[in-house]
């Protein structure tokens, strides 16, 4: 038996493209309500960029199709979401990682146009190619790209440990596989006795778990998907490697996909006795209803091991910074330092340099669209994440003082995203300790 087609719903997204010929918004309007007509979409609205540049109405269609899921986004081609390769790549793939369905109205699969605009990217992206196979070609031959890792120096092109830091690295894998220490104590005793990482900071769970999993220290060598074995002396056996994977496969409970938690105070909140970040957190309540709750922690305490263990249940710590914003007088505003925002051009930086990575192995064939779409959605969505705090910051009028007393008049009225944006604008950062919460207002 045959039935009707399902009918669904859709938002288009427009951009203005330049050109010859150019691809204005009146051609483009009506490619998409020919593929509608076609696909059996309705289309219920459209998010134009008032420019040719533009972004703003992306971020605005994202957050419509956050709150009304189940519609899906129609373009005319891949070519409106960015003029480079990267910028179209970023903003298909955030949408892919927001489980939003995305239609081109020229008939392409969204993957197919991604890989063909990068074959037929310009001149200056292919010289950046031919440098980089030049450095395929050098690894290879077993010669160092970039900075070698913990425990070794470069000479001559080589890896050849480093007295010192080899010394650590082999001390980590001991500690780990003879000791049967875990990654936060090996830093706690790394950074009791004084010992630093090579940039001068203290280790931290991470960072001990990133020596133990680099399979450099067996002689390895790999870089821009080259491997080469025994490329320089090993500091540790590949049983040894293979025996700290296996410990650290099995002692992992965590599922290895987690629903994603945001948090009210998130990069506003610090320890008061470290001055490191607090971050938030959630466990199981006890008794017969286990129910789950939020609070914040030290975070130099859980991943460092040099401050006493410091928490803080999320409701109370909100509730405590709402009551000292209520107060007539509090600390003195913190500016903005401009070390601040170089970090975040340099993060900004970096995401686009991996991004890049990702998309040459899915044009090389290395990876399947499914692929990267999976590992690329960390990536895009803090860039998604990035841009939607510039945007707001750069447009949105609320004063200080203004976004205050609206958190005051209106706390249990806002939604999570209205009430962490003028926490934004009001706060600039909260200092906690066991006895107290000290609110530092925005200018």
């Amino acid at each position: 038996m045959t039935g009707e087609p399902t009918e669904r719903t859709a938002v288009s997204y427009l951009r203005a493209l330049a050109g010859d010929p150019p691809l204005d918004v009146a051609v483009q309007r009506l490619a998409i309500a020919a593929a509608c007509r076609g696909e059996h979409l309705t289309e219920v609205a459209a998010f134009e960029e008032p420019d040719s540049t533009g972004g703003r109405a992306f971020l605005e269609m994202v957050d419509t199709l956050r709150t009304t899921p189940g519609m899906e986004v129609i373009a005319a081609t891949a070519m409106v979401f960015g003029d480079r390769v990267r910028d179209r790549a970023r903003r298909i793939l955030q949408l892919a990682a927001l489980h939003i369905p995305l239609r081109l109205a020229d008939g392409r699969a969204p993957g197919d146009a991604l890989v063909a605009a990068w074959a037929e990217r310009g001149p200056e992206e292919r010289r950046r190619e031919r440098a980089r196979e030049g450095m395929r070609r050098r690894a290879l031959r077993g010669e160092v790209l970039g900075r070698a890792p913990f425990g070794y120096a470069v000479s001559e092109r080589q890896l050849v440990p480093d007295p010192r830091e080899a010394a650590t690295v082999k001390r980590v894998f001991a500690m780990y596989l003879e000791e049967d220490e875990g990654v936060r104590k090996i830093a706690k005793r790394l950074n009791d006795e004084g010992i630093l990482t090579r940039t001068g900071r203290a280790w931290t769970a991470g960072a001990v778990r990133n020596v133990l999993r680099n399979a450099a220290y067996t002689g390895l060598y790999r870089r821009l998907g080259v491997t080469v074995t025994r490329a320089h002396a090993a500091l540790v056996t590949a049983s040894q490697h293979a025996e700290v994977l296996r410990r650290m496969a099995s002692r992992r409970t965590a599922p290895a996909t987690q629903e994603r938690r945001e948090y009210l105070l998130s990069g506003l909140v610090r320890c008061g006795y470290c001055g490191g970040p607090m971050i938030g957190a959630r466990r199981p309540g006890e008794g017969a209803e286990v129910v789950e709750y939020s609070y914040y922690r030290c975070q130099s305490a859980t991943n460092e091991g040099r401050c006493a263990y410091h928490t803080r249940r999320a409701e109370a710590l909100e509730a405590a910074v709402l009551v000292e914003l209520s107060r007539s007088t509090g600390p003195a505003p913190v500016a903005v330092h401009t070390r601040e925002a170089n970090t975040h051009e340099a993060r900004r930086a970096a995401l686009d340099r991996t991004l890049d990575h990702m998309l040459e192995r899915r044009a090389a064939g290395q990876w399947t669209d499914a692929d990267l779409v999976r590992r690329a959605a960390p990536i895009v969505l803090e860039q998604l994440g990035m841009e939607a705090a510039a945007a707001f910051e750069s447009s949105d009028p609320v004063a200080p003082e203004e976004a205050r007393t609206r958190l005051l008049d209106e706390w249990d009225d806002l939604a999570f995203d209205d009430r962490r944006a003028l926490l934004q604008h009001a706060v600039a950062e909260v200092v906690v300790t066991d006895d107290a919460v000290r609110v530092a207002r925005q200018r």
